[in-house]
């Protein structure tokens, strides 16, 4: 047998390839399983995380061992929140066939593909830029390993600066499905090393051919993940200023709790029937089994009727009470047929929440926050149906008192209204996945926001301006979290003056002041010892154009009439242009660098994503290029679609 897999190994093989293989110290059985598959020499990951801000470089070199043309493809998982910035392929022969962008869970899935001459090789290259978000009391970096086989070079490294200190480090264990927690303490993969300072943590996971066959005989098919937490003791937070541009990061510790009063409003119409509900059911248990003694909350059910469980008010969430309420979630039911009336479950939640402020001795006191918890699976089927009133109906009744978080269950809920309804009152949406994890899901969005530390947060900026205004406003700040502002120095001005006020535990007003000098020379250098001096300018820039993009872009999903969201679209376009930034607003365009028309053959080419308006492509290479394809691709967030063309 290995005999014959030998001989028909070195037959398939390409002649000119033969020994190179061979010096690349690849075993017999190593090349028997890519006997049918191109041959991945090398897959590389570098990741530089600078002030929460992630630029991740992505490179895989595949060679063609084979006497015939083969399919070269290259796959990679990218997080939601990024944005492409570059990608490029290079190869002696070149010829794209197809590019798509999909979703899945936590990721959108690129992938490209090209046709790869016998005896040649291709190597793609594509970097995406994130700011990390702070969940739960850390930072997460996901960084995907899927090459699809054995890699003799498997390499990542990753680099954390962080300007106030690295406070806590972890690196859990390989992760294969979304459905995985998080939290888990358990040793890092092995061939992975920390190499830990003040103000830096440098990364590397460089697995052997062993390491990767001992995951899986086809290699290494996971998520790389890096948690960490910064050392924080300014209430005000970190102010970062450099070339005119400032980045505020806002996450106090050490504050008490404020007391909140939650209504939960829960979807019970037929689509819920199942295994929805029961998944809900149980997360709830866990939800009400977490509440503190000093919170307040109401549970209404809906279809295409509206039950509330203490019609009277909000009531404490003593340990009676709160087995009073699983027993009510016990007998909780839905039923084939029945409709969904968001707009009257709402509407109750707001009157819950109203009455209870009215009452004394009855659920909301002075100081509490109120929040409401909305979960649907589908879209507004009874009594009022019709967005744009569902949308007034709400707002009017909450008057921006109350923040509305909502969860889209599944794919058949209305996300984009459910979005809407919480950007204009305060909150956010979530997706909750149909999967055997759903109630993990659940829960884990309610731990977010389940310890409120301040409301009203208003942050003034004294010779600054974020947007068009000096200050910024927060209805809520939750422990675990980070708020992030990004602004401008005004012109002339040598320093940023910080003004905090926001309210607190009982009511108590919390009132900071500092002063940041704007000069690079006053900012405190960072970084890992013996490494290149970081840019952090150049990191700061960046990061305050994928805020002040992804505010515009929000911004624009909200806005009521078309003068103003084509203003809003006009500005984020120009900036997704002037920073190279793959966003809704800008189309992917790759174009042949290099050689001619005549020679392209011959000479080694190479394949750029250059950024163009929404429908446009962008320049023509100098020789008369042909137009091969345009295709649309995804559905990024706000609904828009991105599309491209391959010009030659």
């Amino acid at each position: 047998l290995s005999l014959s897999l030998s001989l028909s190994l070195s037959l398939s093989l390409s002649p000119t390839y033969q020994p190179i293989l061979a010096n690349k110290g690849l075993s017999l059985s190593h090349l028997t399983c890519i006997l049918f598959q191109l041959l991945m020499t090398s897959y590389s990951v570098h990741s530089t995380v600078v002030s929460r801000y992630a630029h991740t470089l992505v490179t895989s070199i595949l060679c063609n061992p084979h006497d015939e043309a083969h399919e070269a493809t290259f796959d990679l998982d990218l997080p939601r929140v990024a944005f492409i910035s570059n990608f490029t392929m290079k190869s002696n022969t070149l010829s794209i066939h197809f590019y798509f962008l999909s979703r899945d869970r936590e990721s959108e899935k690129f992938r490209i593909s090209t046709r790869l001459a016998a005896g040649t090789e291709v190597t793609f290259a594509l970097a995406y830029e994130e700011l990390l978000q702070r969940h739960q009391g850390r930072y997460q970096l996901v960084v995907s390993l899927r090459p699809g086989q054995l890699v003799r070079k498997l390499n990542v490294e990753i680099t954390v600066s962080e300007r106030t200190g690295i406070a806590y480090v972890h690196i859990p264990p390989l992760r294969t499905s979304r459905q995985e927690g998080g939290g888990s303490e358990r040793d890092a993969p092995p061939s992975t090393r920390i190499q830990r300072g003040e103000t830096c943590v440098r990364i590397t996971f460089s697995p052997t051919l062993q390491d990767q066959s001992a995951f899986s005989r086809s290699g290494i098919m996971a998520d790389f993940t890096v948690h960490y937490d910064v050392a924080m003791e300014d209430i005000i937070g970190d102010v970062q200023i450099y070339g005119g541009y400032f980045i505020h990061y806002f996450a106090p510790r050490g504050l008490p709790p404020v007391e909140k009063n939650v209504v939960f409003v829960i979807d019970v119409s037929g689509s819920m029937f199942g295994t929805k509900l029961q998944q809900t059911k149980k997360a709830m248990d866990t939800i009400l089994s977490d509440m503190q003694a000093s919170d307040y909350f109401n549970i209404i059910s809906f279809s295409d009727k509206v039950n509330i469980w203490k019609a009277e008010g909000s009531i404490q969430a003593t340990v009676q009470n709160i087995h009073s309420a699983k027993n009510y979630l016990s007998r909780m039911e839905s039923a084939p047929q029945l409709g969904t009336d968001i707009n009257a479950a709402l509407l109750a939640a707001a009157s819950v929440l109203n009455h209870s402020n009215q009452e004394p001795g009855k659920g909301r006191g002075v100081g509490q926050i109120p929040l409401i918890m909305f979960l649907t699976d589908g879209e507004p089927t009874a009594g009022v149906t019709t967005p744009s009133v569902i949308l007034s109906n709400i707002r009017q009744a909450l008057g921006h008192r109350v923040s509305l978080f909502s969860l889209a269950f599944g794919d058949d809920a209305d996300f984009s209204l459910l979005r809407r309804l919480s950007l204009e009152n305060q909150g956010e949406a979530r997706r909750i996945y149909e999967d055997s994890d759903a109630a993990l899901q659940l829960e884990g969005f309610y731990d977010e926001i389940s310890k409120p530390l301040l409301a009203d947060v208003h942050l003034d900026y004294l010779g600054g301006l974020v947007g068009a205004s000096p200050r910024a406003h927060f209805p809520n700040y939750f422990c675990g979290s980070e708020l992030v502002v990004a602004g401008k120095l005004q012109p002339g001005e040598q320093e940023l003056g910080i003004h905090l006020a926001a309210r607190g535990h009982s009511g108590q007003l919390l009132v900071a002041r500092r002063s940041e000098e704007a000069t690079n020379s006053s900012q405190k250098a960072f970084g890992c010892p013996g490494k290149p001096a970081l840019s952090v300018a150049h990191f700061i820039r960046r990061l305050w154009a994928y805020v002040t993009i992804g505010e515009l872009l929000e911004a624009r999903f909200q806005a009521r009439d078309t003068t103003t969201r084509r203003l809003l679209a006009a500005k984020a376009l120009n900036l997704s242009l002037q920073y190279n930034f793959v966003t809704p607003l800008t189309s992917l365009v790759v174009r042949i660098l290099g050689g001619t028309e005549h020679d392209m053959d011959s000479k080694e080419s190479s394949v750029e994503l250059a950024k163009g308006k929404q429908g446009a492509p962008l320049a023509k290479t100098p020789l008369s290029p042909r137009l091969y394809s345009m295709l649309t691709v995804w559905e990024p967030r706000g609904g828009a679609r991105y599309s491209f063309s391959i010009i030659m």
